[in-house]
C-alpha cells in the first residue's frame, strides 16, 4: 500500500521544511538586530575604520521565496497529507474504494508546492551567482563610513562574504559573521533536499490516486 510509504515520506518533508523555516527566520532576526552594527575594519593607512552590517541595496527576495515554499510543503502538504491520509484509510474501512476528491486536490497541490520550491531555488542561485564574487570598494566604504555602503545589489550571502574579506580588526566579528554565513547557505543548499522530497511526495501521491482510480475501474470477475 502506497499510503504507508507516502506517510513516511511526509515526516521526512515536516523535518526537513521544519528546518528550512527554522534557517530562513533566524536569518530575518539576524538582519533586523545587525541594522545597527557597525564593523572595525583596518584601511589601507592603516587606519581604522567602520562599516555598516547592511548595504543600502540588499535583496531579500529569495528569502521571502524559499520561506514560502517551505510553510507551503509544511503546513498545506505535510499537516494536510496526514488529514488526508487518515480520511483515506477511513474511506477503506468503510469499503469505499477509489480516492476521494479531496485526495486528487491535494495530490495537485503537491505538485504544486514541487513547482513553488523548484521555483525558490532557481531564483536563490540565480540571484546569488549575479552577486557572487562582489567585492567592497574600501575607499567607498571609508566614505561612508556611519552610513549604508551604497554600491552594488546584493544578497544576505554575497554580503557577508565580502565583509569577512575586508582586513576585519575584532576576531569576535568575524566568527559572528562566520557563524551566520553557514546558517545563510545552510537554507539555500537546504532548498536541493527539500525539493527532491517533495517530489518524492508528489509522485507518491500521484502513483496513489492512480492505483486506486484503476482498481475502481477493473472489471469485477464473476
Amino acid at each position: 500500500m502506497l499510503l504507508i510509504p507516502l506517510g513516511a515520506a511526509l515526516i521526512v518533508l515536516m523535518i526537513d521544511s521544519a528546518i528550512e523555516l527554522a534557517m530562513i527566520s533566524s536569518m530575518v532576526g539576524y538582519l533586523h538586530r545587525s541594522g545597527a552594527n557597525e564593523y572595525p575594519f583596518r584601511t589601507a593607512d592603516g587606519g581604522i575604520a567602520v562599516i555598516n552590517a547592511k548595504p543600502k541595496h540588499l535583496g531579500t527576495n529569495a528569502g521571502h521565496t524559499s520561506n514560502g515554499a517551505a510553510g507551503t510543503a509544511l503546513v498545506l502538504i505535510c499537516f494536510g497529507g496526514f488529514l488526508n491520509l487518515w480520511y483515506q484509510n477511513r474511506r477503506e474501512r468503510m469499503a469505499k474504494p477509489g480516492p476521494s476528491k479531496i485526495f486528487l486536490g491535494y495530490t495537485i497541490f503537491t505538485i504544486l508546492s514541487v513547482c513553488l520550491t523548484i521555483s525558490a531555488l532557481a531564483f536563490t542561485f540565480a540571484v546569488g551567482n549575479q552577486t557572487k564574487g562582489q567585492t567592497i570598494n574600501i575607499v567607498v566604504a571609508v566614505a561612508n563610513q556611519h552610513d549604508a555602503y551604497p554600491l552594488d545589489n546584493w544578497v544576505p550571502g554575497t554580503w557577508t562574504t565580502a565583509l569577512l574579506k575586508l582586513p576585519l580588526t575584532s576576531s569576535k566579528d568575524i566568527s559572528y559573521l562566520r557563524g551566520w554565513l553557514r546558517v545563510m547557505q545552510g537554507w539555500e543548499y537546504n532548498l536541493i533536499p527539500m525539493f527532491l522530497i517533495g517530489l518524492v511526495v508528489a509522485g507518491l501521491s500521484v502513483k496513489a490516486c492512480w492505483d486506486q482510480r484503476r482498481m475502481v475501474s477493473r472489471p469485477s470477475k464473476v
